[in-house]
């Protein structure tokens, strides 16, 4: 039997935010470590420009924005334990790699960077950067964050679709978050079992509250930014 049940999803002003996870020059410019695995897809999806008119969006009505970044240490080539095929290869072929987390001195135009077209969107008060997370999971203070703002539902996108941002997605499930996932802001690898980006959307459609397009998920934060404000 085919699965086809769906649920009512709204957004709520005043609780609701985006929230990104690797908005970084490895996976979102040419020529990044790990761009060159999505590169078809970033094309065909037009995820730059999606992310951008989400971000864009979502300062135009006030709603908060929250990214979780990705980095590697020194440190972190220290660890004993092995690691999975895509976090070995993310670590030992230099992708977001940053010399210290002690300063930035690297991390300019680094690939471990915002791209430019994205800084004028994040460099304010109602964007906030969260510590890094390791792996694929939100190991950091991101659920803590929304909760200080009052926030109940999260719009999510990114370039690691299948990884990353799921893994994010299912931690916040667990935390108690309504999500909407934006399936034309998103990008993954393949490999030979077949696409990330399929197993992707198979999964948000079962686990998410809703999988929307980045024009129904601009409408709707457009339709709810005139509604009054949940304090």
């Amino acid at each position: 039997m085919l699965f086809e049940h769906k649920v009512e999803m709204d957004l709520t002003a005043g609780r609701t935010a985006l929230v990104l996870v690797d908005i970084q020059n490895d996976f979102l410019t040419d020529g990044g470590k790990y761009f060159v695995m999505i590169e078809e897809l970033m094309k065909s999806n037009n995820v730059n420009a999606n992310l951008e008119t989400l971000l864009q969006t979502a300062k135009d009505h006030d709603y908060p924005v929250f990214m979780s970044p990705h980095y590697f240490f020194p440190h972190d080539h220290k660890g004993k334990t092995r690691l999975s095929p895509m976090e070995d290869l993310a670590l030992h072929g230099g992708v977001v790699a940053r010399q210290s987390p002690l300063h930035t001195d690297d991390l300019p135009g680094g690939g471990a960077d915002v791209p430019e077209r994205f800084k004028k969107y994040m460099e304010d008060e109602n964007t906030t950067i969260v510590s890094r997370h390791v792996t694929y999971a939100p190991t950091n203070d991101l659920a803590y964050l929304l909760r200080r703002r009052k926030i109940e539902t999260v719009i999510m996108a990114g370039p690691v679709a299948n990884l990353c941002l799921e893994d994010h997605m299912r931690n916040l499930i667990r935390e108690g978050f309504e999500t909407v996932m934006v399936r034309d802001a998103v990008a993954a690898a393949a490999n030979e079992e077949g696409a990330g980006y399929d197993a992707a959307m198979i999964n948000w459609r079962f686990m998410a509250n809703a999988v929307w397009n980045t024009e129904e998920t601009v409408r709707r934060m457009i339709e709810t930014a005139k509604t009054p404000a949940t304090v």
